[in-house]
């Protein structure tokens, strides 16, 4: 019975491992499938992760390489210049689609150099990233400088940004700086108005008018903006200059004007707005009309102002200074503006011979039929056109035509001085004429109108010149005739 059992029992146990492997058969590939998807799985997820990971690397490199080739691909040079302690630093990429063509300054003042470096980094950045979302457009940026000294060390930085990405139309928007490069402080428009808001309304004022007067823009105005952008609030007056004897403010295109006005400027002269500045910006006390002072000499010596206006002329000035000489006899000059720009250098010889040079306006209009900013235009632009030839200002000043009235002789700033002796010489033009006229209204302490422009008042001149000394007239500028004729 042992025996028995004992081989029914070891029959089942061999029957049960039979099945067992006959299980462990059927179920070894359905685990090898199963453990070789997961493998799969996973390895695929891993190359996922790492191609992901290599593709935003390779992204990054790009888009470090794109920088670096635009970087690479632009010339940086930095260079001194005719202004002390600025040089110009100039950018340039002649890349096809998107070249660029920057310049702004430097000086010795980080801080007012980093606040520069902002401003054009932030315009080129922008540009480069507009042109990168149309792969299709020709862009340009152009940024252009203007640098004007005032006094000994202030300077208005002008900086003129024309930017294309594409369209039809260029973007054309202004930056400006004004700085005391001794310090490096920027100056505001709130120092220079003495942070005082009476003054800031006034000068608001003055701007829209003369934007609204302007015949240029006129037309072109649009009339919510430019209400806006002239509001009295300091925000709206950031952009300024001081440039040749005028407070300057610029507005950008499409501000206050339609596209075709440009980018308007205001010019205020600082004669006109001299109270509202601080004190170092307002104009020198010599620029300011001065009192004339009483009469020294004898009362009754014989004296008379010979003055000539309209030049200088390249020819007709030298041959009347020769003469002159010649008599050792002394005159003044009244010039315009627009010749001295072309000769300068006869206007330096007329103070150097000892003569008083002054102010006739630049192109000669009728003043009166003018506004008064345009007057003032006038005389300030040819003041400092005067002053920038001979380092010297004019002292006295004649109306052209001698128009004026009272609001015009009030606002010039030297002394306004007409005749008592029209020559005629300007309508006959004829030598032999000019001492006969001088003869008929001959009176002591004249003031006599010639032009240096007309050869006939040069041929003529000599015969007066010899006349009027055997007279015993001693030969003055009008300067010095004034006290006498205001006796």
């Amino acid at each position: 019975m042992i025996g028995t059992s004992d081989c029914i029992e070891n029959k089942n146990e061999g029957s049960v491992s039979n099945t067992m492997q006959e299980r462990r058969r059927k179920r070894g590939p359905i685990i090898d499938f199963l453990l070789l998807g997961l493998i799969v799985a996973l390895t695929t997820i891993i190359l996922v992760i790492i191609l992901s990971k290599d593709e935003f690397k390779f992204q990054k490199i790009s888009a470090s390489k794109e920088t670096e080739t635009e970087s690479v691909n632009s010339n940086i040079s930095t260079e001194s210049s005719a202004f002390p302690g600025i040089r110009i630093v100039t950018d340039v990429s002649n890349d096809k689609r998107t070249p660029f063509a920057i310049h702004y300054p430097q000086t010795d003042n980080e801080v007012f150099n980093d606040a520069v470096l902002q401003y054009i980094t932030d315009s080129k950045e922008n540009y480069l990233a507009s042109m990168k979302k149309d792969k299709e457009a020709m862009g340009e940026l152009n940024i252009s400088l203007e640098t004007f000294p005032y006094r000994e060390h202030y300077y208005s930085f002008v900086l003129t940004k024309m930017l294309y990405v594409g369209g039809a139309n260029h973007e054309v928007t202004t930056k400006t700086f004004f700085i005391n490069n001794e310090t490096g402080e920027q100056i505001t428009i709130q120092t220079l108005l003495q942070n005082d808001e009476n003054n800031l309304s006034t000068l608001a004022a003055n701007v829209r008018k003369d934007l609204q007067k302007n015949l240029q823009i006129k037309d072109e105005l649009l009339k919510e903006e430019l209400l806006k952008a002239t509001e009295p609030k300091w925000s709206n007056f950031t952009r300024f200059a001081i440039a040749d004897d005028s407070l300057q403010f610029y507005f950008d295109e499409y501000e206050i004007a339609s596209g075709s006005a440009g980018a308007p400027i205001v010019k205020l002269p600082l004669s006109l707005i001299n109270p509202l500045l601080a004190s170092e910006f307002q104009i020198a006390m010599e620029n300011v009309k001065p009192i004339t002072p009483p009469p020294t000499g004898d009362p009754n010596k014989k004296r008379i102002a010979l003055t000539f206006d309209d030049g200088p002329h390249p020819k007709v000035t030298e041959q009347i200074l020769n003469i002159l000489d010649k008599y050792h006899a002394k005159a003044t000059f009244f010039m315009l503006g627009s010749r001295v720009q072309y000769y300068p250098d006869i206007a330096r010889d007329v103070l150097a011979r000892g003569h008083e040079i002054g102010n006739h306006s630049w192109n000669h209009p009728v003043l009166t039929k003018l506004t008064q900013e345009q007057v003032m235009k006038e005389y300030n632009t040819t003041a400092s056109e005067i002053e920038k030839a001979i380092n010297h200002g004019a002292t006295v000043f004649r109306p052209p035509y001698g128009a004026t009235n009272d609001t015009i002789d009030a606002e010039i700033p030297v002394p306004v001085v007409l005749w008592t002796i029209d020559t005629l010489d300007w309508k006959h033009r004829n030598a032999q004429q000019l001492l006969p006229n001088v003869q008929n209204n001959l009176h002591n302490n004249a003031i006599v109108l010639m032009h240096d422009i007309h050869q006939s008042t040069a041929d003529g001149l000599d015969a007066v010149l010899a006349y009027l000394q055997g007279q015993g007239y001693e030969f003055v500028t009008v300067s010095e005739i004034l006290p006498y004729r205001q006796k």
